[in-house]
């Protein structure tokens, strides 16, 4: 468990020439006069990339790297890429680091190389919060994806789930920074390879070439670049365990992949509230045609289509996987509505205040700030509101606006008014193959199905009982100008209605848009009703006078509007999102568990089936559902997750099976 998200800066002296070196590691990033030349002689010519990616026969090619630095590999990368692959294929680089550079010192370092300028300057656009964890980055419009860890080497590639085609070995020099190169690294190099997976690095110290070694690389020293004698290069040319064995790592029923990827010829994404729009995004934004049966008359018409809604992670006071998972899912939310609307129609991230709901949480608040857990950039005390978090990547969102935008893509197309009513699997030779989707007269087959079907998910009847359940939400909105009147009839200032900054409680207000305050919400469990009821807006109303510092019954409920909608909601409140399995197939197989909660198999007990579920998303939908989509996104594709493996597993559909297994034991 982490005591920090935060990670220590490198510490940077800068030459008078603008090169950046690590005081940490004693040892330059880059020579400051062949830096490009040596990467792609180093890195691009000794794994034979131009030559690889002429001939590539599936959609994509993975790099794996040890060392960000600047990003200079990665760039030199990105550009072979685009003048040497074909134009249908697409790059996955992942990299890790343990001092990773803030944006400015990144932008400093980069300025040496202006002839890759734009693709710097894209790069420096696009660069993550430095924080723990990983932090996935697309360019090019979904062609080249970069994942970045940010933390212990080790840690993330043993928290990877990938299948990698060829690793640049960068680094400081293993002189200046043996610790990096441990058993335990190679051992995960080893687990991410498969047979033909190359590998190249500018040492050729003993630690690295016996590592390799070690693990079944074929290992041999060729020419250095320039002035150096020799370098390593590696290829892994022993059959390895398939895909599925080596990202089991003993815990089989959490299985993701294939060892072989189904084509991929058209997906069916069920649902047009935010999970399905953000699915619907990251698949089509990886080239996959996309279609999107909605059962209703617009998109977002169910829990997605509140008039406004909050960009609200409820950040825990301690490390957990679930509490990674929003903070890598808030992270990625908050880049992806800023690349897609930097001019404020929908999205402002003007940031938003938590305010204690009583002294026991003022208290958490105090310890949160002072055990300095989060980067700042992230969590800070507010100073607006005494004893107050500000949360400065926050703000609100129009949802509909927003998961209109994410369904405009040219390779998506929205069905309304389209019912799935029918899900039949297409089998050959006992393997799923595609699907056979009804609705109404329209038969209709696909390759994959995405089920972003909240709510309605049981009635389908082609999923595990999942124990999601539905949880009542009345919002409320009432005009600002009678907001105004109303605070002057009692002598409160008028002003109070006028704030910048989203405000939440017990429950939330967001700045006015369109001369309407938006707040809520009221949380009715075992509440079917679907009419906005005048209590409702009593308890809304209450919120509001709080947040605003304004008397009791400032306002009237006869000056509100509403809206109810119906949160889908999980009893450990984490989203179920992954591939659907048999029930009866994992209760078999893996019923040694109601014996032995400890045991482990690297036994896969079915296919993945090419049907997917993401749901569950309660009250955090704008914070989840994009990392979500780009998550289901990568299952199909068969890329690298953006997700650690150990959060992937505690969404994992089947987790309930599994739980179940290991709690029977005691009965």
């Amino acid at each position: 468990m982490l005591t920090s998200y935060q990670l220590e800066k490198p510490a940077l002296s800068w030459g008078e020439d603008g090169a950046p070196h690590s005081n940490q590691f004693d040892d330059v990033y880059f020579d400051k006069d062949s830096g490009l030349e040596e990467t792609r002689y180093v890195f691009l010519k000794n794994n034979q990339l131009k030559e690889r990616w002429a001939s590539l026969q599936k959609s994509a090619f993975v790099i794996a790297e040890t060392g960000f630095g600047t990003g200079l590999n990665f760039l030199c990368a990105w550009q072979a890429f685009l003048n040497d692959a074909p134009s249908d294929k697409q790059l996955h680089f992942i990299s890790v680091e343990k001092y990773p550079m803030t944006k400015s010192m990144l932008a400093n370092a980069l300025k040496m190389w202006p002839s890759i300028s734009d693709l710097s300057q894209q790069l420096i656009d696009a660069y993550p919060e430095v924080c723990h964890g990983f932090h996935r980055i697309e360019l090019e419009q979904g062609r080249v994806q970069l994942t970045l860890w940010f933390g212990e080497a080790q840690d993330g590639f043993a928290a990877l789930d990938a299948d990698v085609d060829a690793w640049f070995l960068d680094g400081f020099a293993p002189s200046k920074n043996p610790e990096m190169w441990s058993d335990k690294l190679f051992h995960h190099i080893h687990r991410l390879s498969h047979q033909g997976t190359t590998c190249s690095t500018f040492t050729a110290a003993g630690i690295v070439r016996r590592g390799l070694q070690s693990v079944g690389f074929d290992v041999r020293k060729v020419k250095g670049f320039g002035q150096k004698r020799e370098m390593t290069v590696g290829l892994l040319n022993t059959t390895t365990a398939s895909l599925t064995e080596r990202m089991s790592q003993g815990q089989s029923w959490f299985n993701l992949r294939q060892d072989a990827t189904q084509e991929i010829t058209k997906v069916l994404v069920v649902g047009a509230g935010l999970a399905g729009a953000n699915t619907a995004y990251a698949l089509a934004n990886q080239g996959i045609q996309v279609e999107v049966w909605e059962q209703g008359n617009c998109i977002a018409g169910g829990a997605s289509g509140n008039p406004q809604g909050m960009l609200y992670p409820k950040l825990a006071s301690q490390d957990t996987p679930v509490n990674r998972f929003y903070l890598s899912a808030y992270l990625h939310a908050h880049r992806l509505y800023t690349r897609l609307d930097d001019s404020k129609q929908f999205w402002d991230a003007c940031g938003l205040i938590q305010i204690p709901k009583h002294d026991k949480e003022a208290e958490r608040f105090e310890k949160l700030l002072n055990d300095k857990l989060y980067p700042e950039a992230i969590l800070q005390a507010s100073k607006d509101r005494a004893g107050s978090l500000f949360l400065p990547l926050s703000g609100w969102v129009v949802l509909t606006r927003l998961c209109e935008k994410l369904l405009s893509h040219d390779n998506i197309k929205v069905s309304l008014n389209t019912k799935l009513e029918g899900l039949s699997p297409i089998k050959t030779a006992d393997k799923v193959t595609g699907w056979q989707a009804q609705s109404g007269d329209n038969n209709s087959v696909f390759s994959h199905v995405v089920l972003c079907t909240a709510n309605d998910t049981k009635a389908l009847g082609v999923t595990p009982n999942t124990p999601d359940y539905p949880i009542r939400g009345q919002v409320s909105f009432i005009n600002l100008e009678k907001a105004k009147a109303a605070c002057e009839a009692i002598g409160e200032s008028a002003d109070k209605t006028d704030f910048d900054k989203v405000l939440c409680e017990f429950g939330y207000v967001s700045p006015s848009i369109n001369g309407l305050l938006h707040f809520g919400s009221t949380y009715d469990l075992k509440d079917q009703d679907t009419q906005v009821r005048e209590e409702g807006h009593k308890r809304n109303l209450a919120i509001l006078e709080s947040l605003l510092l304004l008397p009791k019954e400032t306002f009237n409920t006869e000056d509100c509007g509403g809206r109810v909608s119906f949160r889908c909601a999980v009893p450990d409140y984490t989203p179920i999102v992954g591939p659907v399995q048999s029930e009866s197939s994992y209760q078999q197989a893996y019923s040694t568990l109601s014996r032995n909660a400890k045991w482990q198999s690297n036994d896969i007990a079915e296919p993945i089936t090419q049907l997917f579920i993401n749901i569950g998303h309660g009250s955090r939908g704008l914070i989840s559902t994009p990392l979500s989509g780009s998550y289901i996104a990568s299952l199909i594709t068969g890329t690298p997750s953006p997700l650690e493996q150990k959060i992937s597993h505690k969404l994992h559909p089947s987790r309930f099976i599994i739980r179940d297994l290991k709690r029977s034991q005691n009965t």
